[in-house]
Parts: C-alpha cells; structure tokens; sequence
C-alpha cells in the first residue's frame, strides 16, 4: 500500500455571469479510494493506503451542484508496484548443551 499526493497547478477561465464554482475535485482513476472535493486553494488532496496498480489522477473543477466546469486536467500514468517480502533475522536463539 502507498500514501499517494496529488496536486493540481489552476489557471482563470471565464463563465457566464451568476456560475458558483464549488472547487476542485481529485480522484485517482482505478483506485477504490473515494474521490476528494478541495473547496479553496492550494488543490492538494493525499490518498492513503492505495494498493499496487497502474493508476491516473484527475482534477475536474466543479459548479455548487456538483456540475464539471471546462475540461478535466489527467496526469500521466503512473504504478504502484506491490512490495517485496524479505525474511530477515528478528531473534537469535542459541541452546548449548
């Protein structure tokens, strides 16, 4: 598992008058973990426990009733690799006889 952190850099893009942005949301495509909503600046959300896999994130910003406004932001593709299990020395036992 892994503790994934998603950022997203804004630009100002014009709506029509009276559209009530609501902020940002982040989800991380094909991870089971819920999608974030970042109401205000800075747009960070950080995903815990995320199991090994090849995932992308996405930003959408979004209007008060949940509506998209402009184009989704992706990121590249990006793996996590599942980790590997070593046997290593917890005691030492020694018996003389």
């Amino acid at each position: 598992m892994a503790n994934v952190i998603v950022t997203v850099a804004t630009q100002q893009q014009a709506f029509p008058a009276g559209t009530a942005a609501a902020g940002i949301v982040i989800t991380l495509v094909g991870a089971s973990v819920a999608p974030q909503h970042i109401s205000a600046a800075p747009y960070s959300a950080s995903f815990s426990d995320v199991a090994p896999g090849t995932y992308t994130a996405s930003a959408q910003a979004v209007d008060a009733n949940g509506n998209p406004l402009g184009a989704a932001a992706v990121s590249a593709e990006f793996t996590i690799a599942a980790p590997v299990m070593v046997d290593v020395p917890q005691t030492v036992s020694v018996t003389v006889q």
